[in-house]
């Protein structure tokens, strides 16, 4: 991946996050955006989204989503000097749920060892 995709996937993230802090603060608490992959020609980019809670977090934020992606679209796209505005498909991953549990086995290994 060459540098400029690289820095455009930075801004991407970088600039999504800042809408839904802006625009969606209340319904988008629990909402951590961990990453975006646009494609070469940035017609499309993919967002990685993860979500403190459970699985019914996990559907409301998925709604959210599908529900706010074209309003995010246009907000990004008045933002962002690029040629083309990517579509946007957001993913659900479990990026916050493996963290935690990396920390929970950290601390266990750490209190075995005192």
């Amino acid at each position: 991946m060459s540098l400029r995709l690289n820095r455009i996937n930075e801004a991407i993230e970088h600039e999504i996050s800042r809408i839904l802090r802006t625009y969606f603060r209340d319904e988008t608490i629990y909402i951590t955006i961990v990453g975006a992959l646009a494609s070469p020609d940035l017609k499309s980019a993919c967002i990685k989204f993860s979500v403190i809670g459970d699985d019914a977090m996990m559907r409301k934020a998925t709604r959210f989503f599908s529900k706010h992606k074209n309003f995010i679209k246009q907000k990004l796209s008045n933002t962002m000097q690029i040629r083309y505005t990517p579509e946007l498909k957001f993913e659900l991953t479990d990026a916050i749920a493996q963290g935690n549990h990396l920390i929970d086995v950290l601390n266990a290994l750490e209190k075995t060892e005192m």
